[in-house]
């Protein structure tokens, strides 16, 4: 058994620890003890155990507090809190200061055993992303805010930088939450107009009876509240730049004194009869089909061609999956620098979830996401447990077979779970269903015999010897051939090679 498969015991009851030793030791794990939090410490810090089983009542330091401890001198154990009394609190402290579960006692050996077998995942895990974790961003990255090198964005960078220092007008179409006012602010920012003001306006937020006092503003006595004069939004903007955000869903009235304000450089408050001149460079964006609206008599054809000089479609997520990482890593850096969570990367299983998921709600919903799951993680790796129920429901086990499919491409060994890890069989506690449950003639029956010859003639190697010889077999039938056999098998090719190579087998 190697050091990953290791687990830690902390608890004062003498009984306790010595039933979790007989029943954990016998299905192929390296079992270590302590009596109390304090020796639990030292010997967390000495052993650094894959996963610990901590009582939460002990005397001396609680099982709490000792947790606290361990998030510094063992900060990649997996810690289960086991406490008697499952209160509201300890429930919260428990998953405040790390822990990856906790189980109320007295526990069943099943649940206890399936936690532990998750742990031992999630370990697992949280070590391949610290391998292969490399951070995709540079300073420029955060300084624009826009994260992409997919052919697709860098289509969109190109239309920026031809068109940034120019005053033409840019149309920016593309669903809800793909960053059109970032990219109208990176316009902007390069743009000649930096100096000037920028003013972002979203149509769709502003009732109809009050959008055209927002951006032309309005004189006293206009309407029932205008109790002072107001400059609206393209006033006080003279000489910047105006974003006007999901401008399809704007009236056909306030259309017309947009066509004004674009075409003349001219304003009128309203209420007012005074005409402003104005000069402001526009920038308009929609998520909907302005050519259809302009068919359906729903938008202005002049006020569409007057918008519609430069065309920037922004991709979906869906579109560009192969940016995600490094929208992620841009999130998670953003979120570390803020100190709102200690999370700084995702495992590579939970990263498979997250492209594998298609993101209707684009950007916006990853960076939301990305949130919630590093509030909830553990430590600084997001892992697959810290994923929406939902999306794991969804995707869970595609993007993990494809996560498999791409360690194999590329010569990795997936953490696999070792053979010798499997339950041992004793009478003491049976852990098969009685051999009349099994149907006939299906593989229910050939196991049922597999285990009457186990139970009656079972050793130490005989689990080694069992894997040995199903290796052999498969590679003769298929003259050596690794990937027909590891498919056979129902394993990865990097993992029936560490397999022949700890057997010391020769192809």
């Amino acid at each position: 058994m190697s050091e990953e498969q290791s687990i830690l015991v902390i608890d004062d009851d003498e009984g306790l620890r010595y039933s979790l030793e007989r029943v954990l030791s016998a299905r192929g794990y390296r079992i270590i003890q302590a009596s109390s939090g304090e020796e639990g410490l030292k010997v967390a810090e000495k052993e650094k155990p894959s996963v610990i089983l901590l009582d939460n009542r002990m005397g001396g330091i609680t099982g709490i507090e000792t947790l606290q401890h361990l998030r510094t001198s063992s900060p990649d154990s997996m810690v289960i809190l086991m406490t008697a009394f499952g209160t509201t609190q300890t429930a919260i402290e428990a998953m405040k200061f790390g822990a990856f579960d906790y189980i109320i006692k007295p526990f069943d050996i099943a649940k206890i055993l399936g936690l532990i077998e998750k742990a031992f995942a999630a370990y697992a895990d949280l070590h391949e992303s610290k391998d292969e974790y490399e951070p995709t961003l540079n300073s420029e990255d955060y300084r624009e805010g826009i994260v992409g090198t997919s052919e697709a964005m860098q289509e969109v960078f190109k239309i920026i930088g031809q068109v940034a220092a120019s005053d033409v007008t840019v149309m920016i179409t593309g669903e809800s939450g793909t960053g059109k006012e970032l990219v109208a602010r990176c316009i902007y920012q390069h743009s000649l107009r930096n100096g000037r003001p920028f003013i972002a306006v979203n149509c769709a937020a502003i009732p109809e009876n009050l959008i055209e006092s927002e951006l032309f503003g309005h004189e006293k006595g206009s309407f029932t509240g205008a109790t002072t004069q107001r400059r609206g939004k393209f006033e006080l903007c003279d000489g910047g730049t105006i974003f006007l955000d999901e401008i399809g869903d704007m009236s056909l009235t306030t259309q017309t004194k947009i066509l004004r304000a674009t075409q003349e450089g001219e304003i009128q408050r309203v209420g007012g009869n005074e005409t402003i001149k104005v000069d402001v460079r526009l920038i308009a964006a929609t998520n909907k089909d302005l050519e259809k609206l302009v068919e359906e008599g729903e938008f202005r054809e002049d006020l569409y061609y007057r918008l519609n000089v430069v065309r920037l479609r922004l991709p979906s997520l869906r579109e560009r999956k192969e940016d995600i990482p490094s929208l992620v890593d841009f999130v998670l850096q953003k979120l570390g620098r803020n100190r709102k969570t200690r999370a700084k990367r995702f495992s590579s299983d939970a990263m498979a979830i997250m492209t594998a998921y298609d993101w209707p709600g684009n950007v916006r919903e990853l960076e939301n996401l990305v949130y919630r799951s590093a509030v909830v993680a553990g430590g600084e790796a997001i892992l697959r447990k810290d994923l929406p129920d939902e999306l794991l429901g969804k995707f869970g086990d595609a993007a993990t077979a494809s996560n498999q499919a791409s360690t194999k491409a590329e010569g990795k060994t997936p953490a696999p779970m070792p053979v010798a890890a499997a339950p041992a069989p004793t009478t003491a506690e049976p852990i098969a269903a009685p051999v009349s449950a099994a149907p006939a003639g299906t593989i229910g029956e050939a196991c049922d015999t597999l285990y009457k010859i186990l139970r009656d003639q079972f050793d130490e190697s005989i689990l080694s010897e069992i894997e040995r010889e199903m290796i052999i077999r498969a590679l003769k039938e298929f003259d050596g051939n690794q990937v027909k056999t590891a498919k056979l098998l129902g394993i990865t090719r990097a993992t029936l090679r560490k397999r022949i190579e700890s057997l010391d087998l020769k192809v």
